[in-house]
């Protein structure tokens, strides 16, 4: 029977940090061209309709769950590159500010969801 001794969760948290770099290179500059410029400039159609069209699309249950991933990963990755920037600055904080860190970047986009789902039941 192998042992647990010496091992460490510390490659779960560095291939959230990588899934969450891909998605910020590739996916984030595309939301943010659809959400920030082509929505509101009404590439899509006119004013009227978009609000509908919109709400249409993000209560779905799939484009909510693809968008709590993305954030989640995003501020994962965000997450971790601030604590090891820390660590790289030679300030070593205590444990309970790691726990705040990465607590804030899990929480975040599960309140979200959870809000989705709220608005979603009673919709």
């Amino acid at each position: 029977m192998r042992r647990w001794a010496g091992r460490t969760n510390e490659p779960l948290f560095w291939g959230l940090f990588g899934g969450g770099g891909m998605v910020s290179v590739f996916l984030m500059p595309v939301l943010i061209v659809i959400f920030a410029f082509l929505v509101p400039f009404g590439v899509f159609g006119g004013a009227e309709g978009t609000y509908e069209t919109m709400h249409g699309v993000l209560t779905n249950w799939f484009v909510a769950l693809v968008l709590f991933v993305v954030l989640a990963l995003v501020l994962w990755h965000a997450a971790h590159r601030f604590f090891h920037s820390l660590h790289d600055l030679k300030i070593h904080p205590p444990e309970i500010v790691r726990v705040v860190i990465y607590g804030v970047a899990l929480l975040a986009p599960a309140i979200g969801y959870s809000l989705f789902l709220v608005e979603a039941a009673t919709s």
